[in-house]
């Protein structure tokens, strides 16, 4: 009786999320939906019944309050999960749970930014109710359960434990089980999903790379420096809504002048991840433990370190503070000389762009001190924003009135900042007399979705809101040229090589240089949770694949960019399995690479 609450508790929150995410839900699709929450929740009320009516004396009283003590435990975790889907979409995992923990130190401001009043209060009302209720409806409860049952409904109330754990595991083929599934039920069949998720039979034989073999040749002629600008969270403008005005028209005026693909598409949309494959040209490792931070983690060269070989000097700077992620050690095992974080530049001046840290404009004076210093000789400048980063808190900003989603608005008033720091970028550079002397990558690290496919923030938004990014390599002494098809970030580094006029010696295979005229064929992408998703982009056709929470999809990208079409029913099978065996393959390929290159370090 006194756990009756929880069940309550866990519905009542389902009800409201399906009134969140899918708001014509009729009766069966509701019904199905909430099925799993309702058969665990009466799991849970049984089993506990069950228990104390089999247990005697002083066992009696340990399983009461041990049924209270974990209800408390799962009514605390049931009102997160419901916070944490109401604001991304995904269920919360173990693997989220420990990434949380591990960067407590820095996730302090976001948390805070992210509990609700409403948050707050469901705690509340979770903590007084299995503190009090055991007080106030105790002796009765008691009575009742020392009314010794027929063994018959003892067994009946085993297999109905039984029966209704089973039902509470099961969800319908249309919906997906990550939004179905009891809290407690998905939190604990992910790890199972995630470790079967994919099969050794599709890995290649491990070649443990040798980083050494990696280098630059001279090509001969003056070599240019380099700027690489990574704008944090930036879409790609044609997965926008309309809106009153451009929103990024500095980008759009550099496209012209560019090297760019048709649509460009991050590898993995976590920020450390990007990075890495931005500026290493290789597959970041596909953890949640941020080991790129770590030293020797990388099986390869990076851009930084290469050029520094051939005489660069190196510089990143970034608007976010350097603790999260361990940001310093990823910037160093990239072989970046110098490394300035917005924690040790004057803030005076300048507004909070969220809870990371400042306006992008912060950058540009000491940038422009370390320009001054090293011009003398070649160099790379790496760059990375942070005013479009959620929560997109935009203090004191002077918002523009894009659409009218107030979220969306101020988050496109963010990525509309980031476009000016491009051109304010530019501008320096022409300042300084360098603009004609530089090549300059702009690319965005990951999308950031708004529910366009009932999912929020980037790390799991696998469709293009959460995977497209603008992507362009300016080099003011070629014309612009666009790319047919898509290409990912991989091809940033062989790209920058090529048109820095060097060529690339390795016993690793990279992606061609966009500038090379060749193919680069499909290009594949993961979510940051393992299991969860990967998508397959093949010239105009995309195959999003979700691992058995639900159907698997198909989108002619060419005209459905919104990806509202699924074409899965009317697209070949044997296709669509071959288009996920290549995102399978590669994901397994470079799990065992780092495996294999770590062991052997």
């Amino acid at each position: 009786m006194l756990l009756i609450p929880f069940a309550v508790l866990a519905v009542v929150l389902k009800l409201i999320r399906i009134e969140e995410f899918f708001p014509r839900a009729g009766a069966s699709e509701t019904l199905a939906k909430v099925s799993s929450d309702v058969a665990f929740s009466a799991a849970w009320l049984l089993l506990w019944m069950l228990l104390c009516w089999l247990a005697k004396g002083t066992a009696r009283a340990v399983v009461f309050y041990l049924a209270h003590a974990l209800t408390l435990v799962l009514g605390i975790f049931t009102v997160i999960n419901h916070e944490y889907m109401i604001r991304t979409g995904s269920p919360l995992t173990f693997r989220q749970i420990e990434y949380a923990w591990n960067q407590q130190g820095e996730l302090n401001a976001l948390l805070q930014s992210q509990f609700s009043s409403s948050a707050v209060a469901l705690l509340v009302g979770v903590v007084l109710g299995v503190l009090v209720l055991p007080l106030l409806l105790g002796p009765a409860v008691s009575r009742l359960i020392r009314r010794r049952p027929h063994r018959r409904l003892k067994y009946v109330s085993l297999a109905g434990v039984a029966v209704l754990l089973a039902a509470s595991v099961w969800s319908a083929p249309t919906v997906s089980a990550a939004f179905a599934l009891a809290a407690p039920v998905q939190f604990a069949v992910t790890p199972v999903r995630e470790a079967l998720a994919y099969p050794d039979s599709l890995a290649d034989e491990t070649l443990v790379p040798t980083p050494e073999s990696t280098k630059l040749v001279d090509g001969g002629g003056r070599h240019k420096n380099l700027v690489v600008i990574t704008l944090e969270s930036q879409r790609a403008t044609s997965t926008l809504p309309e809106t009153s005005q451009p929103v990024t028209p500095v980008l759009d005026a550099l496209a012209e002048d560019s090297l760019r693909p048709e649509r460009g598409y991050t590898v993995l949309p976590h920020t450390s991840k990007a990075l890495t494959a931005v500026h290493c040209g290789i597959a970041p490792p596909l953890d949640s433990d941020n080991t790129e931070a770590d030293a020797g983690s990388l099986p390869g060269k990076c851009l930084p370190q290469l050029l520094s070989e051939q005489g660069y000097g190196t510089a990143f700077f970034q608007t976010a503070t350097e603790h999260f992620e361990r940001r310093r050690g990823t910037v160093a095992n990239f072989g970046y000389e110098h490394f300035t974080p917005v924690d040790e530049m004057d803030h005076f001046g300048f507004n909070r762009a969220n809870y990371f840290g400042y306006e992008d404009d912060i950058m540009l004076e000491p940038s422009r001190r370390w320009i001054e210093q090293n011009r003398d000789k070649p160099f790379m400048l790496g760059m990375l924003t942070v005013t479009g980063h959620h929560d997109y808190a935009l203090e004191n900003f002077d918002l523009i009135d894009f659409v009218d989603d107030p979220l969306l608005n101020k988050y496109l008033n963010g990525i509309h900042y980031q476009d000016q720091f491009v051109g304010n970028v530019i501008d320096m550079f022409k300042e300084l007399g360098l603009y004609e002397d530089t090549v300059f990558v702009v690319v965005g690290d990951h999308g950031e979705g708004f529910g366009e496919h009932r999912l929020f923030q980037h790390d799991n938004t696998v469709y293009d809101e959460g995977l497209r990014i603008p992507y362009l390599i300016l080099d003011p002494s070629r014309e612009g040229e666009l790319v047919e098809g898509p290409a990912n970030q991989l091809a940033v580094l062989p790209t920058a090589v090529d048109l820095l006029g060097f060529e690339l010696e390795s016993d690793q295979t990279y992606r061609p240089s966009l500038a090379s005229g060749e193919p680069q064929g499909p290009v594949v992408a993961s979510c940051w949770a393992r299991g969860k998703c990967t998508a397959t982009m093949n010239g105009d056709m995309k195959v999003i694949h979700h691992f058995g929470d639900r159907r698997d999809e198909v989108f002619d990208l060419s005209v459905d960019p919104y990806e509202t079409n699924d074409l899965a029913a009317s697209t070949d099978s044997a296709w669509i399995a071959e288009q996920t065996d290549l995102a399978l393959k590669w994901y397994i390929d470079t799990e065992n690479l780092y495996e294999a290159f770590r062991a052997e370090k």
